[in-house]
């Protein structure tokens, strides 16, 4: 979609809320006919709004469509600025856009198990690389680099 036409719809819209905006404020300040006419004015200026602001998201929908592709974000890959949300930060790989994804902390949880697991696959197929990168668990400290023993107590 043309630039252009973007944002002649985003001013539509703007122009029809404002006016909606308007009558109501004009509606509130007078009585008998003139109250009637201004919130007549203004129900129907919300009317247009509706239907400007539908066409502007589906023009959006349209120009944003197809798969974006990214890479995490250089400085903050991930934020949790905003309570009770967790975010992931990417940019394009032309770096000209960011890209967002939010979570709950459930669903942060459930993402990274599953990321966790593909990169688990993916590394043994690859040749097991992660190794040289995440460190090992460190010894247990009553007994060294002793492993637990098969009776069942700990080593």
């Amino acid at each position: 979609m043309n630039p252009d036409r973007l944002f002649d719809l985003a001013a539509e819209f703007a122009q029809a809320t404002g006016n909606a905006e308007r009558f109501h404020a004009d509606a509130a300040s007078t009585t008998g006919d003139a109250h009637t006419a201004n919130t007549k004015k203004a129900t129907e200026w919300e009317a247009a709004a509706a239907r400007r602001r539908e066409h502007l998201r589906a023009a959006l929908r349209e120009a944003l469509r197809g798969t974006v592709t990214a890479v995490p974000d250089r400085k903050l890959p991930v934020a949790t600025w905003q309570r009770g949300r967790v975010e992931i930060r990417a940019t394009t790989t032309d770096r000209a856009r960011a890209v967002r994804v939010r979570y709950t902390p459930a669903q942060a949880l459930a993402a990274e198990a599953a990321l966790i697991a593909c990169a688990a696959i993916t590394d043994e197929q690859a040749g097991g690389t992660l190794t040289s990168i995440l460190g090992v668990f460190p010894p247990n400290p009553s007994t060294g680099d002793e492993p637990a023993s098969d009776a069942g107590t700990p080593a």
